[in-house]
């Protein structure tokens, strides 16, 4: 049986005018499957609280929550993650290159921190071309941080599945 839930629709004519203005500029054809402005707004909050639970944070996993705590963090973990991943090289000097909108200092110490707290580790890239600059110092997320990341996803993804199973 699918439980859903009801969107309350307000009285206030103010607020029926605003919610028909957010669900006007929505690009509801961009889903994969058809549902008219008017019932989206019911599947929606349905949908919302479905996945929602993939996005909170756990405590048995810390790296995620660490990487997750500013948007900052994410955006370099996001960095290191793709560059292990692709078996390229990253380091300090190289993402502050990729995120100009941060000083090289607060990088280095969002860097130094995961390294410390053991988040991110030094270690060559899987690919086997080497660093001639011994100053260098590749970072990798950690093994469990890469767990973490991926099984996030993949909660993500199954709550997606069942979510358009239902509908």
């Amino acid at each position: 049986m699918i439980e859903e839930i009801k969107l309350r629709i307000s009285s206030n004519e103010e607020s029926l005018i605003r919610q028909k203005r957010i669900v006007k500029k929505l690009n509801l054809e961009k889903l994969p499957f058809k549902i008219s402005s008017d019932g989206f707004c019911d599947m929606y909050i349905n949908m919302f609280t479905d996945m929602s639970k993939a996005f909170h944070y756990q405590n048995d996993r810390p790296g995620m929550r660490w990487c997750l705590s500013t948007i900052k963090k994410f955006k370099i973990f996001i960095l290191i993650f793709e560059a292990n991943e692709l078996g390229n090289e990253i380091y300090k000097e190289n993402i502050s290159n990729k995120l100009p909108e941060y000083s090289y200092k607060t990088i280095a110490q969002i860097v130094d921190e995961g390294l410390l707290k053991g988040h991110f580790i030094k270690l060559s890239p899987r690919t086997i071309k080497k660093t001639k600059d011994l100053k260098i110092r590749n970072i990798r997320p950690s093994e469990d941080l890469t767990v973490e990341f991926i099984n996030w996803n993949i909660d993500i993804i199954s709550s997606i599945s069942k979510f358009l199973k239902k509908y």
